[in-house]
């Protein structure tokens, strides 16, 4: 039998769009193709998600569903363990293949592993701008540094025979009619349940991120390169929540950073080019941490620098109430504790302080960047594996970077160079709300210091001796 006669499982999973979606266009080459998501009680276990993450990937799921319904199908929502209710769906509907969407996270590639020997599972790779097969350096080795990875993956992207954005629209004809899916012999699941975040979630859906993305190119692109930094501005894109679920591909966003430097240099416009050139930079340390993680599945638990697995971290109650304290936002220094409320309040927080409230776990309070690692995981709705991981191992200092084991940020330095009004402090920390601007970063130094909130819990400078000998002792031990 040809591959266009054959019927096909459509298994969406971080991939909720219909257009720009290769999987979904090549299962419907076949005579029929089923959508279906798979709600794996292993996955969401390990991950241990937060409610409003969990709410979030429930509400585009259910925005896909829309969108299929508007086609004339639906989503199929099966509930276990993707190994044994796949071939058992497949059978029921009288499919003999299933297409998804290659994903580079260890747990995923073990996952796949499994269905593949229950049913004919065919990967397409559709959630990188370049396979990890690629981007290769000249000796055909993976990349380990940013710079000559991002250099390699323009020079790829210029240099394709083919046009490597091309995708072909799916024939959504060929999904499998609603009508098809009513019936319970065919359908042995029940529908996804509503899960109810408690917080207001961004608007869901493939169409509500090509919003986000046009409000961001219109309103947002030219000022990115110095607003992207501060988080008392909304001056970042706010698309990675929607990269994180795919209802928004990250080949789409490369394309309209791309398209936005050729208009700014037809035009001139300078700040325009600097924007697009900052944003295609971060999407370019998004795609080079997947490729990282590819090439080593270990970082999903182990120093990509293996000699700092050996660091010796802080343990016993002391370290699980300084624990406490920083994922409470009640650390006595503002900036950390803003970033963290934020966290826990929206499912999101800003990128400078991610880096400063994981700065200041690692460093200052001597935990291990794998805890840290686990809390955002679960509560960022853009939680995503390759870039969690990667972003955590980079501020520990026991990642790709050459040397960064002595960058220890300020967290009152900081707060003060980019949130140099105390904005986004008062925002997340209303104790703080009366402290004069002089003070609002340090608010301990203030003449009355406000009543309800702490003191910090390390002082800076002695964190900072701890934290470099810390490092030292592993690097003394090398040599």
């Amino acid at each position: 039998m040809g591959m266009d006669l054959r019927r096909t499982l459509a298994w969406f999973r971080r991939d909720l769009r219909v257009g720009d979606n290769r999987m979904l266009e090549a299962a419907t080459r076949a005579e029929r193709a089923w959508p279906v998501f798979v709600v794996d009680p292993d996955l969401i276990a390990e991950h241990d998600a937060a409610v409003g993450r969990r709410a979030w990937f429930d509400a585009n799921m259910r925005a896909l569903d829309t969108t299929l319904r508007e086609s004339g199908s639906a989503l199929t929502v099966l509930h276990g363990r993707p190994e044994d209710v796949l071939p058992t769906f497949a059978a029921a509907v009288g499919a003999d293949r299933v297409v998804a969407g290659a994903d580079e996270d260890p747990a995923a590639i073990a996952r796949d592993a499994r269905v593949a020997t229950r049913v004919d599972l065919h990967l397409v790779h559709d959630q990188r701008i370049a396979s990890p097969e690629i981007v290769r350096s000249a000796d055909d080795r993976p990349y380990t540094v940013f710079s000559p990875f991002r250099r390699a993956l323009e020079r790829h992207l210029a240099e394709a025979a083919d046009d490597p954005f091309a995708t072909a629209d799916p024939d959504l004809a060929r999904l499998a009619r609603a009508s098809d899916m009513s019936s319970a012999d065919t359908l042995p699941a029940d529908a996804a349940e509503s899960t109810r975040a408690p917080f207001d979630l961004p608007p869901s859906g493939e169409a509500a991120a090509a919003d986000r993305l046009r409000a961001f190119l219109r309103s947002g692109l030219a000022a990115y390169a110095g607003d992207r930094d501060r988080p008392d501005v909304d001056g970042t894109s706010r698309i990675s929540p929607y990269l994180r679920v795919g209802a928004l591909g990250i080949r789409a966003c490369w394309r309209a950073a791309t398209n936005a430097a050729e208009r700014a240099r037809e035009r001139g416009d300078a700040a325009l080019l600097r924007g697009a050139d900052a944003w295609r930079g971060e999407l370019a340390w998004r795609e080079f941490f997947a490729h990282v993680m590819a090439a080593n599945p270990r970082v999903a638990r182990e120093s990509f620098r293996t000699e700092f697995d050996a660091m010796s971290w802080e343990g016993g109650r002391d370290a699980d109430a300084m624990l406490e304290a920083w994922e409470q936002g009640r650390t006595g220094y503002p900036f950390v504790d803003a970033g963290m409320r934020q966290l826990v309040a929206t499912g999101w927080m800003h990128n400078r302080a991610r880096l400063v409230t994981a700065s200041f776990l690692v460093k200052h309070l001597g935990i291990d960047w794998r805890t840290g690692e686990r809390v955002f995981a679960k509560h960022l709705l853009d939680a995503d594996v390759q870039q969690n991981n990667g972003n955590w191992q980079w501020v520990a200092g026991v990642g790709t970077d050459a040397a960064p084991y002595f960058r220890i940020f300020n967290p009152s330095l900081q707060a003060k160079r980019f949130d140099p009004d105390g904005a986004y402090i008062r925002a997340w920390v209303p104790e703080l709300a009366a402290v004069p601007d002089g003070r609002v970063h340090e608010p301990w130094k203030a003449e009355g210091p406000p009543s309800g909130y702490p003191s910090p819990i390390v002082d800076h400078a002695a964190a900072r001796e701890r934290a470099l000998a810390r490092y030292g002792a592993v690097r003394r031990e090398r040599v």
